[in-house]
This record gives C-alpha cells, sequence and structure tokens, in this order.
C-alpha cells in the first residue's frame, strides 16, 4: 500500500474512532487511538502529504461575502466533443493517447508553492473563474500540504460521488448540480458537510515528465486523487468500455470519455481555437441537455428597435459555467417554444455549438393540463 492510501486508512480509523467515542460507543482504547494518531503524525512529516481531515490538524472554516472573480494563470478552455468513433479515430491519427473519464462536476484549478496549496479556482470563462480556496481547503481530498517545493498547478473535476449523492438527492436534481453548487457555497463548513472529491486529470505545470499518464501519477504521490484512465493499447471501443467500469467502481459520474494526447509538448504545438484545445477529444455518451425551470422573461430592445424576449431560468452548469438566461430572438419564437410562459415552468436547455444557449423543448400548459384530464 502506498504512504497515500496509508495515510487515508488511518484518519479513517481515527476520525471513526472518535466520532463513535463522542457518541458514547469507544471502539479502542485510549493508547490504541495515540499509537495510530503517532504513527500518521510521523507518516504525514515523512512524506509532506497532509489533508484538511486529518486529526493532526485543526480544521478552519472560513465564511466569505462573495466569490471573487480571478484571472487564471493558464487557459482553462473547454473541450471538443464527437458522438462518433470515426471522429475519434480521425483525431488520434498516429498520436501516443491518454482515455480518460470525462467527470461530470465543476472544473477547478488547484496551485501550490512551496509545498502549501495557495489558490483555488473554478473555470468560468476559461479566462476568468471564482476563487473558492476558503471551500478548497476543507475538502478531504484536496491535500492542503504537499512535499512538492516548485510551483505545481493541476487541473481537474470537483464530483459528488454516485454513492454520497444518496443523502442529498431528495432535494438536489443530480450530483453534478449538487457538486456545482456546493463547491461555490460561501461557508465552507457547509461545503465541508457536502463531502466533495477533487480528481485530478491534467497537470499544467510541474513535474518534467513529457508525457501526461506519468504526470499524473507523480501527482497520485503526492496525495491527489487521479482520474480513471487507460493508455492507447487497446481499440477505442475497449478503452470506453474500460473508463466505464473503473469509474462504476469508484462511484464517479461521468458522461463521456476524454482522448488526450499524451505529449505535452506536442500539446502546446497544436495549439487551440477560442473554445478548446486541439490535444484532446471527448465521445459523449448522451447528448448534453439540462432541466430546469423558468424564473421570468425580460425583454431587450435592439438597435433595430425590435424587442427580444429573453428566458430567465434557475442556473444550470452547462460544460463548467453557469447558465441561466436564454434570448429567444421573437415573440412568435417565445410562443412556439413556451407557449403560454409561466413562472416555475420546466425547460431543458443546452449549449448550440457548444456556446450559445438554446431551449430545446418546454412543459406548456396544455400538456399539464392533458395529463390531468
Amino acid at each position: 500500500m502506498s504512504d497515500k492510501f496509508e495515510i487515508i486508512a488511518l484518519i479513517r480509523q481515527l476520525n471513526e474512532a472518535t466520532e463513535q467515542y463522542d457518541m458514547g460507543h469507544p471502539i479502542m482504547s485510549d493508547k490504541e487511538w495515540d499509537d495510530l494518531y503517532f504513527e500518521l503524525k510521523m507518516k504525514e512529516t515523512e512524506t509532506g502529504i497532509i489533508f484538511p481531515n486529518s486529526p493532526t490538524q485543526n480544521i478552519h472554516f472560513t465564511k466569505v461575502s462573495e466569490l471573487k472573480k480571478i484571472n487564471h494563470n493558464h487557459l482553462m478552455l473547454s473541450l471538443d466533443k464527437t458522438k462518433n468513433i470515426e471522429d475519434i479515430d480521425k483525431f488520434l491519427q498516429n498520436y501516443d493517447f491518454i482515455a480518460m473519464a470525462k467527470l461530470d462536476g465543476l472544473t477547478c484549478s488547484l496551485r501550490y508553492l512551496n509545498g502549501e496549496l495557495v489558490s483555488a479556482e473554478t473555470r468560468g470563462d476559461g479566462k476568468i473563474g471564482e476563487d473558492i480556496l476558503h471551500n478548497a481547503l476543507v475538502i478531504s481530498s484536496i491535500p492542503k500540504k504537499i512535499s512538492y517545493w516548485k510551483e505545481l498547478i493541476v487541473d481537474g473535476e470537483i464530483i459528488c460521488t454516485y454513492s454520497n449523492f444518496e443523502k442529498f438527492k431528495d432535494k438536489y436534481k443530480n450530483p453534478r448540480n449538487f457538486a456545482s453548487g456546493s463547491i461555490r457555497l460561501l461557508d465552507s463548513k457547509e461545503c465541508f458537510s457536502r463531502n466533495l472529491t477533487f480528481v485530478v486529470w491534467d497537470v499544467i505545470k510541474g513535474f518534467k515528465n513529457d508525457y501526461l499518464h506519468n504526470r499524473l501519477l507523480e501527482a497520485e504521490k503526492l496525495g491527489f486523487t487521479i482520474v480513471p484512465w487507460t493508455g492507447d493499447n487497446h481499440t477505442i471501443e475497449d478503452d470506453i468500455s474500460e473508463i466505464k467500469e473503473l469509474s462504476d467502481k469508484k462511484s464517479y459520474p461521468i458522461d463521456g470519455v476524454v482522448f488526450k494526447i499524451e505529449s505535452q509538448k506536442i500539446s502546446n504545438e497544436l495549439g487551440y481555437t477560442a473554445h478548446h484545445f486541439n490535444n484532446a477529444i471527448a465521445y459523449k455518451f448522451y447528448d448534453e441537455t439540462y432541466e430546469t425551470e423558468v424564473k421570468d422573461i425580460e425583454w431587450t430592445m435592439g438597435r433595430t428597435g425590435q424587442l427580444t424576449p429573453v428566458v430567465i431560468f434557475e442556473p444550470i452548469d452547462i460544460d463548467g459555467s453557469i447558465v441561466e438566461r436564454c434570448s429567444l430572438f421573437n415573440l412568435s419564437i417565445l410562443k412556439e417554444k413556451l407557449g403560454q410562459p409561466y413562472i416555475g415552468q420546466k425547460i431543458w436547455v443546452c449549449k448550440r455549438n457548444q456556446i450559445i444557449p438554446y431551449i430545446e423543448k418546454a412543459e406548456k400548459i396544455s400538456n399539464i393540463l392533458g395529463k390531468i384530464t
């Protein structure tokens, strides 16, 4: 067992013993607890890996008044996507590649200096995100300290596992929206109670190895949880099946498989578009359509004097960014799409061309009356 997993196991054992003791049901003696505590402390000192939920640490909860905007130190663009295996074949050509789970959560970037976590930010629009450091510092899968003294920047996904979501499914629609809302809470104590998971899928800065899977393995040695992945020694169909199986075992929510060129040097040479990097493509399992509810209809005046209806709806997370409004261009399209709009009307929204919010369908009053009668 690696040092990281030994540390995690000791933390769980000690925290469970403390919880049972507080409930009046001790499961070990004081001496046994102390022995495990000192073993944990010794391993933390030896490895430099310290998690926020370790009994050697005092968790400091913080409440902020707002999430501040923050300029990224690197571009955090989206992914090119397809539902066709042929597109994956054409994209990969003769490149060495890695296949990894496309996790269904909220993209986040962490930065470490001198072994300490100093910043955490959401993807936002790819250039500007939100500062969520106060919450990152209390997520148990994010190391507060690591034994790497140069600058390290890792990108990954904040997720809620299916197994953990069982406790919250009566109040929230799905693990993705739950994770997205939880990591953006202003009170880190409340975020801590949500038991989120951070999974690394890229190392932006740090480590010398050119190949991505080697950099991920280096990150794992430092205490990070890394994305389920496989190499390019199978067919694409086999890669997809293997990633599904690996993710299912970990109870990770995924909505596709990412195929990414291994070499950082080649990736840099391929460059990027305004929307995505050219070194990766995602195979999507299904169309991304998200259910939400209408809050209001606003009207905007264009330069030609034409009034344009804008549907305001409950915020949803699409492709790592929060979407809460959609233009319908004119009154006839509004009537065609929504019928007679009302507050609370269910609508299903996607992003056309991965950029523009679009209402795919709506539950109209006539449909509801039909169900009743």
